[in-house]
């Protein structure tokens, strides 16, 4: 990964807007993301000054975490409140206009360092990092897809364990085992696996509910690789679900591949959520549909680019983006059927490899 190049574009678009420094502070994680994305710095606390000399800050549990993560930039230790002795920091080294993250930093981390350090303007700046990590480096897409490889592999392993009068708790708590055994740094997002009219909501948890026949059953499920993360959702059946079931899955599935089809550069994101939705819509379930066709993914689960009915945003090569259509049927079942591409000049490279073209009856 390219940190300096990162941060060397970060640097040329604050000056762009004046700024004489550009901070990125993530307090517990609160920007972890933009932080990692520039440094490749794991730990919880970390402080980031973008300048033409950028200079990295963290307390004492991670100086030496750091200096091996950061090993190219200078590393300075907090001593007491950070607040302070960051305000002091920024005073001695003369700069007078900073920008800040609009979308992580807290108002409270704004208002605080105004106080302490009166003799520089805090000047909020919204998407200047978000907006370089739209584009995917071949490093980054090759880490996804690593993200996406292991998915595939656990969807696979807990279907050889699935079966009637399993809790959906322990069918999603042996999957995140699975996973963090096999080689995943943790999960995506908090697995999703949803049978009978639980399927029928989109963000479901799962909880004491035991699969029974007939069940459909959907994994909406992710491995996250090196910080990078993977999103997949299947559907599958235990025992014969009915036919009106296969038919959802049928017109969820010419959904997806008109999507698919959909995706390439400088196509618009609403676009490509027409593209899907008018399948669901000429079948008679478009009320049945909900939420927007897909979202971008990197070191986030949800990232720009959005695709949706309510997208501005254009598809660039590199972005990496999902593609989920879904129909539900409130009380008795949903399908979704979802899977994460890449973009390119003319299409899109498909990520995910988990086998769609039927529905696998358990």
């Amino acid at each position: 990964m390219d940190h300096a190049r990162r941060r060397e574009q970060l640097w040329q678009r604050a000056r762009e807007q004046r700024l004489d420094a550009f901070l990125v502070i993530s307090v517990e994680r609160s920007d972890r993301p933009n932080l990692r994305y520039l440094t490749g710095f794991t730990g919880s606390f970390g402080i980031l000054v973008v300048r033409e000399k950028p200079l990295f800050i963290t307390d004492s549990r991670y100086t030496e975490q750091a200096g091996k993560e950061v090993p190219e930039l200078p590393i300075e230790e907090v001593k007491g409140r950070w607040f302070s002795w960051l305000a002091e920091k920024l005073t001695a080294l003369g700069v007078k206009r900073v920008g800040l993250g609009a979308h992580r930093t807290s108002l409270h981390v704004y208002q605080e360092l105004t106080r302490l350090a009166p003799g520089i303007e805090f000047v909020p700046q919204a998407g200047l990092i978000e907006d370089l990590r739209r584009v995917k480096s071949a490093d980054e897409i090759a880490r996804i897809a690593a993200a996406a490889q292991l998915t595939d592999a656990g969807l696979k392993w807990v279907l050889g364990q699935l079966a009637s009068g399993r809790r959906e708790r322990d069918v999603a708590l042996d999957l995140e085992i699975w996973y963090r055994r096999h080689g995943a740094e943790a999960v995506a997002f908090d697995l999703i696996v949803a049978s009978g009219p639980g399927s029928a909501m989109p963000h479901y948890r799962p909880g004491e509910r035991t699969i029974a026949r007939g069940d459909v059953v959907l994994f909406d499920i992710g491995a996250q690789v090196d910080g990078y993360c993977a999103d997949l959702t299947r559907v599958v059946a235990v025992g014969d679900p009915g036919g009106e079931a296969r038919e959802i899955y049928r017109i969820v599935l010419e959904a997806n591949r008109a999507g698919l089809e959909a995706v390439r550069e400088g196509k618009g994101g609403k676009d490509v959520d027409a593209a899907a939705r008018d399948v669901i819509v000429r079948a008679g379930y478009g009320d049945r549909f909900g939420h927007g066709l897909g979202h971008g993914v990197g070191l986030e689960i949800h990232e720009a680019p959005g695709v949706g009915p309510a997208s501005e945003d254009t598809l660039a090569v590199g972005n990496v983006v999902t593609v989920e259509p879904g129909v539900y049927l409130p009380g008795r079942f949903g399908v979704r059927i979802e899977d994460l591409v890449a973009v390119t000049a003319d299409g899109c490279q498909t990520l995910s490899g988990f086998p769609k073209d039927e529905l696998i009856v358990l």
